[in-house]
Order: structure tokens, then C-alpha cells, then sequence
């Protein structure tokens, strides 16, 4: 652990807050072959335009926690995100992270992001350092299949182990990615984003499940490193609870992202099955 006392939240009591952050939200995810992402497949569903994907509006919510406490945070912090509503091309959000709570345990922050009329897009939380987690075994490996499985309950109860994929983000592209976020902080420097770590959950569920429109609704990630742009990232995941609601199908899923040492350990939540 760092020293606390070296870091701007040093001087902070519950209550306070961090400079709060504005952002444009960009729709990065048009191309990533999901329809709730293009104007005409979220329409069907009632949205209004393609909708911002929830691991762009996580890598938003991060932004003050990792400000104020920098890389640290990344190698050794938790978080989490609730999509409450969505979140389009265009809109200005504005972030907010206040302390929660200042103990032997660290520091809490309690997120949150809000559009322009002011409604809750976004809700999350933020632990420094980590607290002790009982260990519980990873996800298998497992070859990507050639024939993606069925986006149904059966069919993921009986095949839970999702494909390992192998990725690599080269320094021009941690770049570009870093550019598209307008979030340039200096922890960020060289490194791999968090927000394209946790994307990797969702092109792991897209190669292993056919899948059609699907939403993203939740994570909770624990943040165990940093990878440099140019290192191979390996995802390994698998179903490990499936529920409905409202007639929609959901997923969760247990992700684990290292590259030469551990990065991420993600419950990974998603409407898999949308209702007709």
C-alpha cells in the first residue's frame, strides 16, 4: 500500500468531494457489431439513439478516483458500476466521486454520472486500497469456439466456460483510446485504459455467444495491475449465474484478465436475451 498521507485525499473527510469531471460522451462502440449500439437496433428496443456502452460510461466514473490517487488505485482498488439509464453520443456528463467513508479499511468513494437534464446514468462506488477477498478458483481456460453457442439459458447452463482471448492494444491505439475518452491523466501514461480492459469481457462474451442486441448493466471489478500498452492481454471468463427479469434474460460472469501478472477480476452482468 502507498502512503496515504502523500495523496490528494489525504486532506479529505467523509462528505467531501473530489473535483467533480465533465467528459463528452463518445458512442465508441457502433462498429462492435451489438444493434443496441446503431440508432435503429436501439430503437426497437425504445431507446432513443444507439446507446453509449457501459464499459465507456465505467472508464468515466473512474475518472476523479484515479486523479486523486493515481496508478496505485489501478494495482491495488475495487469498483463497481450500475447502468441506471442510458447514456447518448453528444451529452455532456458530469462526474461526481464524494468519500464515503475514511477508516482502518481505507478509502470509500460513492460515484455517480449524470447527463444534462441531471438524471442518474450511472451509479458505482471505489475502494483504496482493496479489501481481502476470499479466493475463489478462476475461470478455465478454453479455445474460442468455431461455432458460437446459443444466447439461451440452456444452452449457457450447459456450456458455461466462455473461449480465452488473446489481445493486444499497441501504444498508438492506447492513444487513440485515451484521445476518445478525453481522459489523458498522466496514471494513464503507456498503459492500457481500465474501460478497454473491461471491454475485453465483452468481446469474450460476443466470440463465445451469438448474441444479438444485448446490454451491458453492471460490474464489479477488482483492480489487481497495470499492463503496458503492447503487452498480450489474456480474458478468460464463464457464466456463473442466470436469472430473469422483466422477461429479459440475464448473465452473471466471472472474468479474469492478466497479462504478464494480474490486471482485473470482474462480475461481469448483462442482459444477454432482451425481451421481444
Amino acid at each position: 500500500m502507498a502512503n496515504e498521507q502523500t495523496h490528494p485525499c489525504a486532506d479529505l473527510a467523509p462528505g467531501d468531494t473530489l473535483p467533480s469531471w465533465s467528459v463528452t460522451a463518445v458512442n465508441d462502440a457502433r462498429d462492435s457489431g451489438n444493434p443496441i449500439h446503431e440508432d435503429d437496433g436501439a430503437q426497437r428496443y425504445g431507446f432513443g439513439a444507439g446507446l453509449v456502452a457501459g464499459v465507456t460510461t465505467f472508464g468515466y466514473l473512474l475518472h476523479p478516483v484515479v486523479a486523486a490517487l493515481g496508478s496505485d488505485f489501478l494495482r491495488d482498488g475495487t469498483s463497481s458500476i450500475r447502468l441506471r439509464s442510458p447514456v447518448y453520443a453528444g451529452e455532456v456528463l458530469t462526474v461526481t466521486a464524494r468519500l464515503a467513508a475514511r477508516d482502518a479499511g481505507g478509502l470509500r468513494f460513492e460515484l455517480e454520472v449524470r447527463n444534462p437534464q441531471q438524471a442518474l446514468c450511472a451509479v458505482g462506488a471505489a475502494q483504496w486500497p482493496a479489501p481481502v477477498l476470499a479466493g475463489t478458483p478462476l475461470p478455465p481456460n478454453a479455445p474460442l469456439p468455431s461455432t458460437r453457442r446459443a444466447a439461451t439459458p440452456e444452452a449457457l447452463r450447459a456450456a458455461p466456460v466462455l473461449g480465452t482471448l488473446q489481445v493486444t492494444q499497441s501504444a498508438e491505439e492506447a492513444r487513440q483510446f485515451a484521445d476518445a475518452a478525453a481522459d489523458k491523466l498522466d496514471a494513464y501514461a503507456g498503459l492500457v485504459h481500465p474501460a478497454w480492459l473491461l471491454r475485453q469481457a465483452n468481446i469474450l462474451v460476443d466470440r463465445s455467444v451469438a448474441v444479438g442486441a444485448w446490454v451491458h448493466t453492471a460490474s464489479e471489478v477488482q483492480h489487481l495491475g497495470t499492463a503496458q500498452a503492447g503487452e498480450t492481454v489474456t480474458v478468460r471468463g464463464q457464466v456463473v449465474a442466470l436469472f430473469e427479469r422483466k422477461g429479459h434474460d440475464y448473465a452473471d460472469i466471472d472474468v479474469f484478465i492478466e497479462a504478464r501478472q494480474p490486471l482485473m477480476r470482474v462480475r461481469h452482468t448483462a442482459i444477454f436475451r432482451m425481451a421481444s
